[in-house]
C-alpha cells in the first residue's frame, strides 16, 4: 500500500473535507441570493478556469468553491429556466452516502438496501398517483431512458402473433407509433433506435393550445394500416416540454382500447400534478395507461437523474429484455433483480434520494411542492395578462408559462427577433434566468417555476426587465431581421 493510496482513502481526511463541504453548501443555501441566478461565461472561459485549478492541483475546498460560484443556481428565486428542481438538501445528502457505498443495483445481493428502498418508493408513489392496484415499476436514469424502455416493452407485447422482435429484429414487420406532434424529441429518438425509421413515428396534429387532436387518431391508425404499417403504441404527453400542455388521457385510453394499442404517457414533467387537488383533473385516466414515465428531478424535489417508470400490469416490466447472463442473473423474474427490467446494470442508488424525503416528511411534502409551483405558474400568467406589452400564449396547465414581448409599435414580423434579443441579453446579464421556445414558428419567452421560494415580487421584477429591454430594442427595430 502506497502512502498516496492511504491518503486517498483516509477516514480522517474524509471527515475534515466532508464537514468543510457541508458547511460550504449550507452557507451557500443561506446566501444564494448573493449570486446571480445564472453566472455567464463562455465555454472557453469556463474551461480556462478549471484548467488552471487542475494544473496547479487545487485543494478540494477551492474546487467546490469555484463549482458553487460558477454554477447555475437552481435554489435562487430568480431561476426560472429549464425543468430541473432545486433539490431538497436532504435528498442531496443521500447522494454522498450512496456514492461512498457505491453498490450497484442490478441484483439484490449487490445492493440490498437500495433495491428494497426502490421497491417501496415505487409502491408508495403508485398509491399516491392512484395508479391501478396491479401497477409496478422501477427507477432509471432519466425520462429518455424510461420512455425507450417503455416502448421496448410495448413492442414485446404488441408484436404480431408468431413473431419475436427481440430474437428476429423487425423482419418484414413495419411497426409504428402515434404521438403528439409536440412530444419530447426522445420519443422520435426511441423510434429510430428501435430501427423503425422515419415512417415509424406518426405525429398527431395538435389544436391551438398544442393538445393532441384525439379525434384524428382513428383515421391515422386506419391510414397507417392501409400503408402496410403495424401501429404498436399510442404516446401522449403529460405535459409537453415546450408549453406544459396536457393531452386528454381519457380520450387516449379510449382510442388505445379501440385499436388495441399500448398506451404510454410521457409524464416526465407533469404527471406529478396528480398530487395537486386543484389540478388532478389534468391527469384523469392515468390509472388506465399501460406505462408512465415520471421524473422526480423535475417536479418532486430530487437530484437529477431520478425517473420512475410505472407499468399498469407489473408483469409487463419484464417483457423488455431477455438476455441470459449466468454470472449475474438467475432464472426468477421478481422485483429484487432490477437488471432484468432496467437498461442499467451498475445503477446508482437512486431510491435513497426519494426514500429519505418520504420517511422524514411524508407524502405531503411532495404535494405541497407541486401545489406551490402551480400557484406560481398561475401568478406569472396573471401578471403577464395585465401588461399590454406582453402576450400570454395560453393559461398554463401547470408551472410552465410561455409569453412574449409585443409592444403595439413593434412590427409583427420583428417580434421573434426582439424576444430572442431579450432572452440573450438576460442570459449574458445572469441575474435572472429564463429560456425561450418556438410556437408555430414564433419565438416565445419561457419560464418554468421550479423554486417554491420564488415570490410575486421576483416575477414582477423579471417582467419589468423584459419590458424595459424590449422597449430599448424598439429603437433598433429598423435594423432587426424580418
Amino acid at each position: 500500500m502506497t502512502e498516496l493510496l492511504r491518503r486517498a482513502y483516509s477516514p480522517a481526511t474524509f471527515r475534515t473535507e466532508g464537514h468543510a463541504l457541508i458547511d460550504q453548501l449550507a452557507d451557500y443555501l443561506e446566501g444564494v441570493t448573493d449570486y446571480p441566478a445564472n453566472p455567464y461565461a463562455t465555454p472557453e472561459q469556463s474551461l480556462a478556469v478549471f484548467r488552471e485549478l487542475l494544473d496547479r492541483g487545487a485543494a478540494p475546498q477551492e474546487v467546490y468553491r469555484q463549482l458553487i460560484q460558477d454554477n447555475v443556481h437552481l435554489h435562487h428565486p430568480d431561476y426560472l429556466g429549464h425543468q430541473v428542481v432545486p433539490p431538497a438538501p436532504l435528498a442531496a445528502l443521500g447522494d454522498v452516502a450512496a456514492s461512498l457505498m457505491n453498490a450497484g443495483q442490478a441484483i439484490f445481493e449487490m445492493g440490498r438496501p437500495g433495491v428494497a428502498m426502490e421497491q417501496l418508493v415505487m409502491e408508495r408513489f403508485a398509491e399516491m398517483l392512484r395508479l391501478a392496484p396491479t401497477a409496478g415499476g422501477f427507477l432509471t436514469s432519466g425520462g429518455t431512458l424510461a420512455n425507450l424502455t417503455a416502448l421496448l416493452a410495448a413492442r414485446a407485447r404488441q408484436w404480431p402473433a408468431g413473431g419475436d422482435a427481440w430474437r428476429d429484429g423487425n423482419g418484414p414487420v413495419r411497426p409504428c407509433l402515434l404521438v403528439n406532434a409536440q412530444a419530447h424529441y426522445c420519443i422520435d429518438r426511441a423510434v429510430r433506435i428501435m430501427g423503425w425509421g422515419a415512417e415509424g413515428i406518426i405525429h398527431v396534429p395538435t389544436d391551438g393550445e398544442l393538445r393532441m387532436r384525439t379525434e384524428l387518431i382513428d383515421e391515422l391508425v386506419a391510414d397507417a394500416r392501409e400503408r402496410g404499417l403495424t401501429p404498436v403504441a399510442l404516446v401522449g404527453s403529460a405535459c409537453t416540454t415546450s408549453t406544459g400542455t396536457y393531452d386528454d388521457i381519457g380520450a387516449l385510453a379510449d382510442a388505445a382500447a379501440r385499436h388495441q394499442l399500448w398506451l404510454h404517457i410521457d409524464g416526465a414533467h407533469g404527471a406529478a400534478v396528480r398530487l395537486d387537488p386543484e389540478r388532478q383533473h389534468l391527469t384523469a385516466g392515468l390509472e388506465r395507461v399501460d406505462s408512465l414515465t415520471l421524473d422526480f428531478h423535475k417536479m418532486l424535489m430530487a437530484p437529477a437523474l431520478t425517473t420512475g417508470l410505472f407499468f399498469r400490469e407489473a408483469g409487463d416490466q419484464y417483457r423488455t429484455f431477455q438476455q441470459e447472463a449466468d454470472y449475474l442473473l438467475g432464472k426468477s423474474a421478481d422485483w429484487s433483480d432490477i437488471a432484468r427490467r432496467s437498461f442499467e446494470c451498475t445503477k446508482r442508488t437512486l431510491s435513497l434520494r426519494v426514500f429519505t424525503l418520504l420517511s422524514a416528511y411524508g407524502p405531503e411534502v411532495f404535494r405541497d411542492y407541486v401545489v406551490q409551483v402551480g400557484v406560481l405558474g398561475r401568478e406569472l400568467a396573471r401578471l403577464v395578462r395585465r401588461d399590454p406589452n406582453l402576450d400570454l400564449f395560453m393559461e398554463p396547465d401547470v408551472n410552465i408559462v410561455c409569453f412574449r414581448f409585443v409592444a403595439p409599435t413593434l412590427a409583427v414580423e420583428q417580434r421573434s427577433a426582439v424576444n430572442e434579443l431579450i432572452r440573450a441579453t438576460l442570459t449574458e446579464d445572469g441575474r435572472r434566468y429564463i429560456v425561450q421556445t418556438k410556437i408555430a414558428g414564433q419565438t416565445y419567452l419561457r419560464c418554468t417555476l421550479t423554486n417554491a421560494f420564488t415570490t410575486t415580487e421576483h416575477l414582477q421584477a423579471m417582467l419589468r426587465e423584459v419590458v424595459d429591454r424590449g422597449q430599448q430594442f424598439l429603437d433598433l427595430r429598423t435594423t432587426l431581421p424580418r
